[in-house]
């Protein structure tokens, strides 16, 4: 492996330090290149994601110079920081990491602890591309939370925080108004906010906050509101559809769009992983959902996939592997456990001690190390459908190994580790 993906697998195996102090010393000793260029900033714990792509697709569409900033990836590093629907080349990202290196281990030599994390170096790295590149208008999704989120050293031109509901509720709170606050931290003084459809404390909460910081508020949760169809599947995606569009209206003035070209670019959404068919015989599907959250959204679509069929499942953390196997042991033919290779994933002991006994017949372990044998294997009975599900990083691993075109499919594990 290359040393600087050396570098980035060693931070990636430090954790997580929440905070902003490192990200405001390391953006200021890059001549903080984040204010160079506007900026839509997206939180929420679901849905941030297929905002932050319809949008980019939107503005795309229209002739403007727009880079994207998310997490995690699936396949590729440079999944995280695209210019144009383009994702960054990993000799970009060589040439970004070896520019912040030095900075970055000069910070830690003057004070011990403050060496930035992998997502921060992430995040600097898609800084300094999307100043290089010109771009017209970039779109970061936080990564988690928000207050205290690496993302949040901008000042964006509009804030959007696109759902609330329970989830890292170790580090983010145990109470929907809890998360509501840490979400609210992306609001900035004198800049818009714009909310989806949430509950009505974290309504109130975040709208306390635009309140304070003297932000416009706009609060889309009309029950007959008409949502822009799109190519994504599920009335969730149309919601945050409406979402991305009422961003686009707060902008008008300063970033005026074709209402013909928009709604083109709705149907040109790129983002896979959800509900992705990658085979129509036996069907398989993708479909990140690794929250409660997340498996509500996958109810909607589920009556898509004719049954039988086995389900792929995988999770990080205790809670959701409980959510998950609960709501999939009755309904499936087969359940297969995955664990990943990441912190905090539950093993397959774990996840048999959650699922009741009844329901043991029909769970067995999948193996990490071997998961195109077990793809093999499954596909081979084309009378059985396949739903893999769960965590990102399944998705993920099963993705870079189909891949098969000699790239690094350790890519797919340089994750976060939270």
């Amino acid at each position: 492996m290359n040393h600087w993906l050396d570098y980035l697998f060693n931070l990636r195996n430090q954790g997580s330090l929440f905070g902003l102090e490192r990200m405001r010393i390391l953006s200021e000793r890059l001549k903080n290149p984040e204010r160079s260029f506007p900026i839509i900033h997206v939180a929420g714990t679901n849905g941030k994601g297929s905002v932050c792509s319809m949008l980019s697709s939107i503005y795309q569409s229209n002739d403007y110079n727009v880079g994207l900033f998310s997490s995690p990836h699936l396949i590729d590093l440079g999944e995280r920081i695209q210019l144009n629907g383009e994702n960054m080349s990993l000799d970009e990202m060589e040439i970004m990491v070896d520019r912040i290196r030095p900075i970055a281990e000069e910070m830690e030599k003057e004070q011990e602890g403050m060496h930035p994390t992998f997502f921060e170096i992430m995040t600097a790295a898609a800084f300094l591309r999307f100043q290089e590149r010109k771009v017209d208008l970039a779109i970061l999704e936080t990564g988690l939370g928000g207050r205290l989120d690496s993302t949040n050293v901008v000042t964006p031109e509009l804030s959007i925080i696109t759902s609330i509901s329970l989830d890292h509720c170790e580090i983010l709170g145990s109470r929907i108004s809890e998360i509501a606050r840490e979400k609210a931290g992306i609001i900035k003084k004198e800049k818009p906010i714009l909310t989806g459809w949430l509950p009505e404390e974290a309504k109130n909460e975040i709208e306390q906050v635009a309140i304070r910081r003297k932000s416009e508020f706009f609060y889309l949760n009309i029950p007959n509101i008409e949502c822009p169809k799109t190519n994504l599947m599920g009335d969730f995606q149309r919601r945050n559809a409406a979402l991305a569009q009422k961003g686009v209206e707060i902008l008008e003035s300063e970033f005026p769009v074709s209402d013909k070209i928009t709604a083109k670019a709705f149907k040109e959404v790129k983002l896979p992983g959800r509900w992705q068919v990658i085979q129509e015989k036996p069907k398989v599907v993708l479909d990140a959902c690794h929250n409660v959250g997340g498996l509500e959204c996958l109810k909607e679509n589920l009556d898509q996939l004719e049954k039988p069929y086995t389900v792929w499942l995988s999770a990080i953390g205790q809670d959701r592997a409980r959510d998950l196997a609960e709501f999939f042991l009755p309904i499936a033919e087969e359940v297969v456990f995955f664990t990943p290779n990441m912190p905090r994933a539950c093993t397959y002991q774990e996840m048999i001690n959650l699922a009741p006994k009844k329901f043991h017949s029909k769970c067995r372990q999948g193996n990490w190390g071997k998961i195109d044998l077990e793809y093999e294997k499954s596909i081979n009975n084309p009378r059985q459908n396949l739903l893999v599900t769960g965590s990102i990083y399944l998705l993920g691993r099963l993705l870079s190994v189909l891949k098969k075109d000699g790239s690094n499919s350790s890519l797919s594990e340089l994750q976060d580790h939270l």
